[in-house]
């Protein structure tokens, strides 16, 4: 008899142990081969489905093809359309060789129709070729901290060594989101005009999930036969975006729906840090200030589990001295979050002010001072 009271007990332990591991870390049913949630403030992974699995993505590729073009160019530049960017195949906007272009069109024509031929020509003018803008392209992914991530081509048709993984892709996103040309771009509906003045063409952006959820403000879908269908999505909460990846799926909109939806019912967000809070004190060498501070550039909000509430650890991950010269708004250090010794996200932080480098009389004028 006591034999069969314990193994009951024992029974018992295994199953509400399933059911108390599981409150927190329940599966979801996503239809894809890879997917993923992040929150975009902090970086930290809410959920994922094979989110390191090296994978194609298609014309996701096109969100680090924009991001490179934005920085490097300019919306007012006048690109010329080649013939190896109005010969080539898929999805197109229709551009002809020897037309004239602003690179602000070329953009819309990339993100919201997913113009192919719009990829080459953006290549091509910022990078001078396809391979030289590639190169680019990966030395982004690699700034960035995507390592297991390999581009090929501007535009993403199925290329060996073009892909990425769930993760590094939203990792990406996350970035180039806080880019106010790009977010801008991405979360327009239609347009036939810019800042630049009239369009030669009117878009419509094709990407569904703009439609699906009225916080949706971007990104791009994604399909080829390697890949399968690919969605990158945008959703506002109130303290910040959840950045969905979505790889290979027979229902791309519903697993992006499900990815929110389960960020929102698991998490809260806790204020960590204020905006107008000093983060640190740096002691700067070399330069004609002795110190700065380091600042926020909004507060701090970190979504956490029921259970996580009192679990996590703040630390200042930042050198013990900087040297000159440094800008203001540079990231100077980070605050990082952990939650049983795991980090689970990063915050930069920033420079309050400029800091120039002594010149040879800041110098003279040091020692004279020191001898009076």
């Amino acid at each position: 008899m006591m034999k069969k009271v314990i193994l009951f007990l024992f029974i018992i332990s295994i199953v509400l142990c399933g059911i108390v591991s599981n409150t927190y870390a329940k599966d979801i049913k996503l239809d894809c081969i890879a997917g993923v949630v992040i929150d975009q403030d902090s970086g930290r992974v809410l959920y994922d489905k094979n989110g390191d699995k090296v994978l194609p993505m298609a014309s996701t590729t096109k969100i680090i093809t924009a991001i490179v073009a934005i920085e490097k160019g300019n919306l007012s530049d006048v690109v010329v359309v080649s013939k190896t960017a109005s010969s080539i195949g898929g999805s197109t906007v229709g551009l002809k060789a020897g037309e004239k272009i602003t690179m602000e069109e070329l953009l819309y024509g990339l993100m919201l129709r997913s113009g192919n031929d719009s990829a080459i020509a953006i290549a091509e003018h910022i990078g001078g070729s396809l391979e030289k803008f590639s190169k680019l392209m990966n030395d982004k992914a690699l700034e960035l901290g995507a390592y297991n991530t390999s581009f090929v081509t501007p535009h993403g048709l199925d290329r060996e060594n073009h892909y990425t993984t769930a993760r590094e892709l939203a990792k990406i996103t996350a970035y180039t989101m806080k880019n106010e040309v790009f977010a801008q771009i991405v979360s327009t509906k239609s347009i036939s005009s810019g800042i630049t003045g009239n369009f030669n063409r009117s878009y419509v952006n094709i990407n569904k999930f703009l439609y699906r959820l009225d916080n949706s403000d971007g990104v791009k879908t994604g399909f080829t036969g390697n890949a399968g269908k690919c969605l990158v999505a945008s959703v506002k909460h109130p303290y910040g975006r959840y950045i969905c990846v979505v790889l290979n799926s027979s229902d791309r909109w519903k697993d992006a729906e499900r990815l929110v939806e389960y960020a929102d019912k698991n998490y809260s967000f806790i204020k960590i840090f204020n905006k107008e809070e000093a983060i640190k004190r740096y002691n700067i060498y070399g330069g004609n200030q002795k110190y700065i501070t380091g600042r926020l550039k909004s507060d701090l909000y970190l979504p956490v589990l029921a259970n996580e509430m009192d679990k996590y650890k703040i630390d200042i991950y930042a050198p013990s001295v900087l040297f000159s010269p440094i800008n203001e708004n540079e990231a100077i250090g980070n605050v990082v979050v952990s939650i049983d010794e795991k980090i689970v996200a990063k915050y930069p932080v920033f420079s309050d002010r400029d800091v120039k480098r002594k010149n040879f009389i800041d110098i003279i004028k040091n020692i004279i001072f020191q001898f009076n």
